[in-house]
């Protein structure tokens, strides 16, 4: 016998087998599933849809929208703060809609689904590069890097996600694709309210709250960043550029992490493409700090060496490389640092990543690192930190035990204190891991009362009724 809301999935199953071409998946063990992704969130969706084209997320939008169900994109699930979880219907990209769908001299259109490292062997084919580079580039998707505004080891030189969107065709609440009457109400809005661009955080790379600061430059850079929440993105058109004929790349060793912070700045002098940071805290047999600095062109060398030089004394060359297999192997250590931190769980205490996103001005760096140690004696609390230095971007998990209440309100209030000095800085809570469930409240700590109002209201110009992956972004609408 069925319970009504085993009844209530049924029926929806029923309903969109019927409207859509792709896979429609309501089983127990299927929606277990997708109810979880890479944090530590578990949110159970009534039914997953893999859709076969865009006129069958169109059909989806179309069919939630009149029963006022949530819809929510989903990628390859490793967003770190719940991004793609939804008890409504999650729409998967990763089946069907994962394809190269051109690949011009200067640009690459794809499907959401696509898998970035698929689509970094099919551009290298032509000698070219989509620069952005997450750590989990052999699992993340194009549609979750959109939604993410992802960055990765190399924004240094090249750009975050958003610099390198030029176009996208999207599907939007209502099941519309004609986004024109759309973006007319959403640039009258912004010329509106003038000035909002100063509260924007004075930082290389921000995933925090909508980046409106960007649509001067193009509508579709409205949904960097947005995490699903304005429209479903079917394919997207990036800038890419041609592969660098010479690459090298040296690892720096550092008696202590605050010591390599503070050489960041002196090292950016010598304009490396990535300015990387492992701190002992991720690997045990690991002493003292590295930074990884990888330059590129055809004044590699020189830059090199003027780094090296400008470090003496302060750190020792302890490797390098300047051929592709070498400097593989060496990214191939620095991008397995989440997933070392992820295997740090033992039971319930787990490396929390709350904090783990944050970003200053590279020339304050040191002094945030000294806040973060600080903080963490104070709560007596083991923790792990690496980061895109050059950016000023720190990754940090402290160790909490989740059963625990009394840890779970102290990190809270350590999230409330890292953010203030952050934003006092000039900075932002996330450059490129988002907002999700976890750090939605603190947007407004970001950009104040005026511009989180703004987002609400731009939020309502491309999804009225809040279907579109609720509660990530802005807070659910009162009914």
């Amino acid at each position: 016998m069925l319970y009504a809301a085993d009844k209530q999935i049924t029926l929806i199953a029923d309903d969109l087998l019927r409207i859509a071409k792709g896979e429609v998946l309501s089983d127990d063990w299927s929606r277990q599933v997708y109810s979880v992704d890479a944090s530590h969130y578990e949110v159970m969706p009534s039914v997953v849809v893999q859709p076969k084209d865009a006129h069958d997320v169109s059909e989806v939008c179309r069919y939630a929208s009149a029963k006022n169900m949530s819809v929510t994109a989903r990628g390859a699930g490793t967003g770190l703060l719940g991004q793609s979880l939804s008890d409504g219907i999650v729409v998967d990209f990763t089946k069907h809609m994962n394809r190269v769908i051109e690949i011009g001299d200067r640009y690459v259109i794809v499907e959401p689904g696509m898998v970035k490292a698929v689509l970094d062997k099919e551009l290298k084919k032509h000698g070219k590069f989509l620069p952005v580079d997450p750590a989990s580039s052999n699992y993340c998707t194009i549609g979750g890097m959109i939604a993410n505004n992802s960055s990765g080891v190399h924004c240094l030189g090249y750009g975050n996600t958003v610099d390198f969107l030029q176009d996208a065709n999207v599907v939007f609440a209502d099941g519309a694709t004609d986004g024109r009457p759309k973006f007319s109400r959403l640039h009258s809005l912004l010329e509106s309210h003038a000035g909002f661009l100063e509260k924007y955080p004075k930082v290389s790379k921000n995933s925090c709250g909508y980046r409106l600061d960007s649509v001067q430059d193009g509508n579709a850079k409205v949904f960097a960043a947005s995490e699903g929440t304005l429209g479903l993105v079917t394919s997207a058109r990036f800038r890419i550029l041609d592969l660098p004929e010479y690459r090298s790349l040296v690892i720096f060793g550092f008696e202590n992490l605050i010591s390599a912070a503070a050489a960041v700045p002196r090292m950016l002098k010598f304009s490396p493409v990535a300015l990387e940071m492992l701190d002992s805290s991720v690997f045990s047999k690991q002493e003292g700090c590295m930074i990884f600095a990888e330059f590129a062109g055809e004044k590699i060398q020189a830059s090199m060496d003027g780094c090296i030089q400008s470090m003496t004394g302060k750190a020792t060359v302890i490797e390098s490389a300047s051929d592709e297999s070498g400097l593989t192997k060496i990214w191939a250590a620095r991008k397995s640092a989440l997933g070392s931190i992820m295997k740090m769980t033992v039971g319930s205490r787990k490396p929390i990543g709350l904090i783990e996103d944050t970003v200053v001005n590279p020339a304050v760096l040191s002094e945030h690192v000294e806040n973060l140690l600080a903080a963490y004696r104070d709560y007596k609390l083991d923790y792990m930190m690496y980061g895109h230095v050059g950016d000023g971007n720190l990754h940090t998990r402290p160790m909490i035990d989740t059963a625990s209440k009394e840890q779970t309100d102290m990190m809270d209030r350590l999230a409330r204190q890292v953010f203030a000095r952050v934003v006092k800085s000039g900075g932002t809570i996330t450059g490129e891991h988002g907002d999700g469930l976890g750090r939605l409240k603190f947007i407004e700590m970001v950009y104040g009362k005026q511009v989180t109002s703004l987002f609400k209201q731009v939020k309502e110009i491309f999804d009225p009724g809040y279907i579109l992956n609720p509660g990530k972004k802005v807070p659910l609408a009162k009914k």
